[in-house]
């Protein structure tokens, strides 16, 4: 396992192998990331990050492309569907505004979604997240999930997709 609280096993769980993703918040191609088992598991993707310093490492370890952008700004127009989205930019606020940009700019449909709270340091955007996501069909599949310092993110499913 290779994600912080077993993101990757979750949604291995419930998409399976060679599925697609969307990860925001890339930072190291490996330690505490969400989609290195993904790929490891035929999964294709784009992985964004605002920081350039993982980097000259990324494509030690990775195939799939790692785009540095500003993800409150990125351009997700050609998204159209989505097996996973991973949300976890800093600070909280950022994860929020960049939620709504997505939703707000794009007609993209993700089957699971992780989106870090950050609820422990900032809890002012869990409820508005939750009430968005699930206007939009999005069941709060797992919530709170902990960290050592208190819960820090919610798992989505998209009822629409569900079996």
């Amino acid at each position: 396992m290779y994600s912080q609280a077993g993101q990757d096993k979750w949604v291995l769980d419930k998409i399976g192998v060679n599925g697609t993703y969307l990860e925001i918040g890339a930072s190291h191609p490996v330690h505490i990331n969400n989609t290195y088992l993904l790929e490891q598991n035929g999964w294709k993707g784009l992985s964004i990050d605002i920081d350039d310093k993982n980097l000259i490492h990324w494509y030690n370890y990775r195939s799939n492309p790692l785009i540095i952008a500003d993800a409150l700004t990125f351009d997700y127009h050609d998204v159209k569907r989505i097996d996973y989205l991973q949300l976890d930019i800093e600070p909280s606020e950022n994860t929020y505004n960049c939620l709504l940009r997505i939703l707000n700019t794009t007609k993209t449909r993700f089957s699971v979604i992780t989106y870090e709270t950050d609820a422990y340091i900032d809890d002012r955007f869990v409820k508005p997240s939750r009430e968005i996501l699930q206007s939009l069909g999005y069941e709060l599949a797992v919530p709170d999930v902990m960290s050592e310092f208190g819960p820090f993110e919610d798992w989505y499913i998209d009822k629409l997709w569900i079996k």
